[in-house]
């Protein structure tokens, strides 16, 4: 079997969100951050230690999805909504039964959506963009999916 057989796709996940299961064209920004800072260890010059700093700012995830003609499930992801219940995102496997890997934070809030610009020259789909503040991302893989 070669190598790439074994790689995750990422063409198909699920995003579950406050419990609910929705659907998303496209999630990006997942990751996690921390910042360190650098000190030196006193009396002995060749020596520094990273410590961890304190969380200045929330990690952003982005979803992004077709807004379709009466919509209503997604209405509520304005500025201000907030994932009490937390944010699932699944990368799943090939079959879509089994997840390859998890990422999950356990609170999250909408602190800006967009949609993309009107044209009436154009007749793609109009593309709704939801960015949500979260706590920090939490990552499992799954290698029986793999």
């Amino acid at each position: 079997m070669a190598m790439q057989d074994n790689l995750a796709q990422r063409t198909k996940f699920k995003v579950i969100l406050n419990g609910t299961s929705l659907g998303f064209s496209k999630v990006s920004n997942i990751s996690a951050t921390m910042e360190f800072e650098a000190v030196a260890e006193g009396g002995v010059n060749d020596r520094i230690h990273y410590l961890p700093k304190p969380r200045q700012a929330m990690d952003k995830l982005t979803l992004e999805y077709g807004i379709a003609s009466g919509e209503l499930r997604r209405t509520t992801l304005t500025a201000g909504y907030e994932l009490k219940k937390g944010i699932i995102i699944m990368v799943m496997s090939e079959s879509g039964l089994i997840p390859t890997a998890t990422y999950q934070a356990n609170w999250g809030i909408v602190t800006k959506w967009e949609i993309d610009t009107l044209d009436a020259t154009s007749s793609g789909l109009l593309i709704k963009k939801v960015e949500i503040s979260h706590n920090g991302l939490s990552e499992t893989i799954n290698k029986i999916g793999l």
